[in-house]
């Protein structure tokens, strides 16, 4: 009888361990398997700040814009915070509050650089021009802006990808387009 016992609760215990084994299993897929417009956004994100970006469009902007160590600079104060996702079929939004820094006045300040010696009569060069925008990346005196984001999220075969008609520049560097657009003016 004893002996039953003791097999009937090793039994027990191998159950409840294999129970517990696939419960994690799906939780673990569910978690960092499932494709979501919530992930494709956090994926994005953090592929700009560590400078590892793939997203294509995104790619072929910085690099023909920028050189590596710029393009870096620009997300390395970015922070994030996921504030609610909506989806409609194939198409979802993902509100964001985003963090960076204020690239109205970066690209103030570069522009201010740039006129002063434009005045001066010397023409800078393009390394010159790239060094006082490294230059203001790096100062430590831009202060960060925060803004609540729209993002769009579309599927597309199969998996959910930042939509391209996204103003990436907008949502990421905020300002940048504001001081870009007075010069238009």
């Amino acid at each position: 009888m004893e002996e039953e016992k003791k097999k009937s609760k090793q039994i027990v215990n191998i159950v409840i361990v294999i129970v517990a084994i696939v419960v994690f299993a799906i939780i673990a897929c569910l978690l960092f398997m499932s494709d979501s417009p919530k992930k494709a956004v956090e994926t994005m994100l953090k592929e700009l700040k560590s400078g590892t970006y793939k997203e294509e469009n995104i790619a072929n902007v910085l690099s023909e814009n920028f050189n590596e160590e710029t393009a870096k600079l620009l997300f390395e104060k970015l922070e994030w915070k996921i504030l609610k996702t909506s989806e409609e079929g194939e198409r979802a939004t993902v509100e964001v509050e985003i963090t960076n820094k204020d690239f109205k006045t970066i690209i103030g300040n570069y522009t201010q650089k740039i006129i002063k010696i434009a005045f001066g009569e010397t023409q800078p060069s393009d390394e010159e021009m790239t060094n006082y925008l490294i230059e203001e990346l790096n100062n430590e005196d831009i202060q960060n802006v925060t803004s609540t984001q729209s993002i769009i999220v579309e599927k597309q075969d199969g998996k959910w990808k930042v939509s391209e008609e996204n103003n990436i520049v907008d949502i990421l560097l905020p300002g940048f387009n504001e001081v870009i657009n007075s010069f238009n003016k």
